[in-house]
């Protein structure tokens, strides 16, 4: 196969051609959904199927992850029908189509970018002892909204913080709950995974090899 194209698990279809993608390309990646404008990638012409290289590289066909420690997770579609489908980590929609990491046995779906979420943290509104992410429900230590998904928790001092609180210096000042249900999560989880106390613990918990990946999204939310 010549160099200037790749096969790829998430399109075994078709061999994907790399690409550079000008500035005012509208295309998204369709494992993490950020934009691809002015970065390289790989693309379907038959399909209008495009991934950035970072993403080929980095997100495997099957995955382990601490949410769901029992069984594997396949990077899979979403398939077509009424059910509706969300992720089990941040609880945004999952349409049709959509490429996310599934236990189909345990009816367990999860966004490639929420994978990346660490384990433990450590928040600046809690210094004094680790954050560790659990499922759960209570009300959230910074902002004092509900929490009903997963969310950041100290073992020690019973501290809950939702995901955006914990990587933030100060509790949210609006009312708006910020696990950003029905947001795009370009302006939600991938902004909290470009915060500082989250990209170390990503970094160290993949030896970077997460680093590019999370280059393609600090360039994509540049407007």
């Amino acid at each position: 196969m010549e160099a200037d194209h790749r096969k790829h698990f998430a399109h075994p279809e078709h061999p994907l051609l790399k690409t550079h993608y000008d500035s005012k390309s509208t295309k998204i990646c369709d494992i993490c959904h950020a934009k691809l404008s002015g970065l390289v990638g790989y693309r379907c012409n038959d399909c209008d199927f495009d991934i950035h290289e970072a993403c080929a590289d980095y997100f495997k066909e099957t995955v382990s992850f601490f949410a769901h420690p029992w069984h594997t997770l396949t990077l899979s579609r979403i398939p077509d029908g009424t059910i509706k489908w969300s992720c089990n980590i941040c609880r945004e929609s999952c349409p049709p189509g959509m490429l996310v990491y599934r236990c189909i046995k345990c009816n367990f779906d999860v966004h490639p970018l929420c994978t990346l979420l660490p384990q433990t943290i450590r928040s600046p509104l809690h210094p004094k002892h680790d954050l560790n992410m659990v499922p759960g429900s209570g009300r959230c230590s910074g902002c004092c909204k509900d929490l009903n998904i997963w969310h950041y928790r100290c073992g020690f001092c019973l501290y809950k913080s939702h995901i955006g609180c914990a990587v933030s210096g100060t509790p949210p000042i609006s009312a708006q709950n910020t696990t950003a249900v029905g947001q795009n999560r370009i302006t939600s989880v991938a902004k909290f995974l470009l915060k500082t106390s989250f990209v170390i613990a990503i970094n160290a918990a993949t030896d970077g090899r997460a680093l590019p990946v999370l280059n393609v999204l600090e360039a994509a939310l540049v407007d």
